[in-house]
């Protein structure tokens, strides 16, 4: 008899044991996925350099600057037929020359890419300005320049925009993150006699 329960205590205490290792790996888990997943910031140019050796991607802002920003092997690119990571032979190919919006976390040399939205090889125009309106749907912006002139934008469905206090990614999530009276810079390509914003950032 205490045989038996010497056994099944035993038997309990590792039950219990390996519970408490796989809740422990899960939850490690979740935290990495989350960490990757996340992206504090955004920036938008011309792609001039994927070094696959380096792992870095430079990119050439509107502003005149060459930002250089790591990336991994989770680091994802949307827009480019057949290449879905970065790390991905083929991505410097598609993305080296042509328009994009990155999304990293960190600051300074401790930059990481957590995705990469190609735009195609049309260069992104900027404009900078206030918001003058936002349509009901939060599909169009209308932002009023230092000129005094108001220039229309349709946002695009994978907008991306920074409002200060983090990322909003899609037409959808992003429609009231855009606030009339709100000084911005827009980041917009032009097709079919329309202007396209690809990423709005507040000031």
């Amino acid at each position: 008899m205490f045989e038996r329960a010497r056994r099944f205590l035993a038997l309990s205490s590792s039950v219990a044991l390996a519970g408490l290792v796989m809740a422990a790996q899960l939850a490690g888990a979740s935290q990495t996925q989350g960490h990757m997943a996340r992206a504090d910031h955004a920036v938008a140019g011309e792609v001039k350099k994927v070094d696959h050796a380096a792992k870095t991607i430079v990119i050439h802002t509107a502003d005149g600057i060459d930002e250089t920003i790591k990336f991994t092997e989770r680091t994802t690119v949307r827009g480019v037929e057949g290449v879905t990571r970065a790390a991905e032979v083929g991505a410097r190919a598609s993305l080296e020359g042509g328009s994009a919006v990155l999304r990293y976390t960190g600051e300074g040399v401790d930059k990481i890419a957590v995705s990469i939205d190609h735009v195609g090889k049309r260069p992104l125009g900027m404009a900078r300005g206030t918001v003058v309106r936002v349509d009901d749907a939060g599909k169009v912006v209308v932002v009023k320049t230092a000129a005094g002139a108001e220039e229309t934008f349709e946002l695009t469905k994978d907008i991306v925009v920074d409002s200060g206090r983090g990322i909003e990614v899609g037409v959808v999530a992003t429609g009231g993150a855009i606030k009339k009276g709100a000084e911005v810079t827009v980041h917009y390509s032009e097709e079919g006699g329309k202007k396209l914003a690809h990423f709005v950032k507040h000031l």
